[in-house]
């Protein structure tokens, strides 16, 4: 479970703008923010597969004020495979070698 002591502190606006992938999950905006972020030690939903759901329910200009693109290129590699849209796999391929 996450330390409560350690989750990032959002706005409102940022709470809604993660709510977006959290649809059919019962994390908290902050919780899903932990387990990017690597701050959470739960075993599911894993990192990969949260980046993935990020990318394919946010537009990337409003993800990137609240996950570095660093982190998300970072993880790019196990988030690749839980990605079913070829147009966003192929714009984080290129972001991925333009950032990592």
């Amino acid at each position: 479970m996450t330390d409560k002591t350690v989750m990032r502190h959002l706005t409102e606006e940022q709470r809604n703008i993660l709510r977006q992938a959290l649809w059919d999950m019962t994390l908290e905006p902050e919780e899903f923010l932990d387990i990017i972020e690597g701050r959470s030690s739960r075993k599911w939903p894993e990192r990969g597969f949260c980046v993935a759901r990020l990318l394919e329910s946010v537009n990337w200009f409003k993800i990137t004020p609240i996950v570095d693109p660093q982190t998300l290129c970072s993880l790019w590699q196990d988030a690749r495979k839980h990605v079913r849209m070829k147009e966003i796999r192929e714009g984080m391929d290129f972001a991925s070698r333009i950032l990592h």
